[in-house]
């Protein structure tokens, strides 16, 4: 092979193996979709990130009860669950759960000009198999943030069952809420969750 076609010849791999590297940058994923099974919090859910621990004291029906937390963010989108261990398994238990979380959520939206929440009932299906069906509520609620003026939307789902109440929620800040692609991001995250 001559000098010439030789050179020609590794210039053309070098010239391919840049682009290569140009198109795996590009597509280098900001979602890093993982299941994570939380033995404590009796869940699996799907995580776009590696979720960090947090855990804080919340207000269930005038009792101080304590709701850990596993998050992960993707840029200015909070994708969380909680979970708070009640102390009866009652349907009144349950259900005064389910009302607190549902208004400490509008309550941390912090936003002014809040929207009319969007409130459903919904199935929520168990990690068992075969799967337990679950009723819950997804609720949703868009608002510009009182600190920052940026708008924000939350988007969750309670549900309650035994002696845990759970919630997954997605709280966007910013532009998001006007991207309809990125709807496939919080469904994928919403329908990941799954109760023991």
């Amino acid at each position: 092979m001559s000098f010439h076609r030789f050179f020609a010849s590794t210039r053309r791999r070098a010239v391919a193996g840049l682009a290569l590297l140009a198109v795996l940058a590009a597509c280098s994923p900001k979602f890093d979709w993982r299941s994570l099974h939380s033995d404590e919090g009796g869940y699996v859910a799907l995580y776009p990130g590696k979720p960090s621990a947090a855990s804080r004291p919340v207000d269930i029906g005038g009792k101080r009860m304590p709701m850990t937390m596993e998050a992960a963010r993707v840029d200015d989108t909070l994708f969380a669950v909680g979970v708070v261990q009640l102390d009866a398994d009652t349907p009144e238990a349950r259900r005064a759960a389910l009302e607190a979380m549902q208004a400490g959520l509008f309550a941390n939206l912090g936003s002014r000009d809040a929207s009319a929440p969007e409130v459903k009932e919904i199935v929520v299906q168990s990690a068992a198999t075969p799967p337990v069906p679950m009723p819950g509520v997804q609720i949703r609620v868009s608002g510009v943030s009182a600190q920052d003026n940026t708008p924000r939307r939350l988007t969750a789902r309670l549900v309650a069952h035994g002696t845990r109440a759970y919630q997954a929620v997605v709280l966007e800040a910013g532009k998001t809420q006007q991207d309809p692609a990125f709807e496939e991001h919080i469904d994928q995250f919403l329908q990941g969750f799954h109760p023991y």
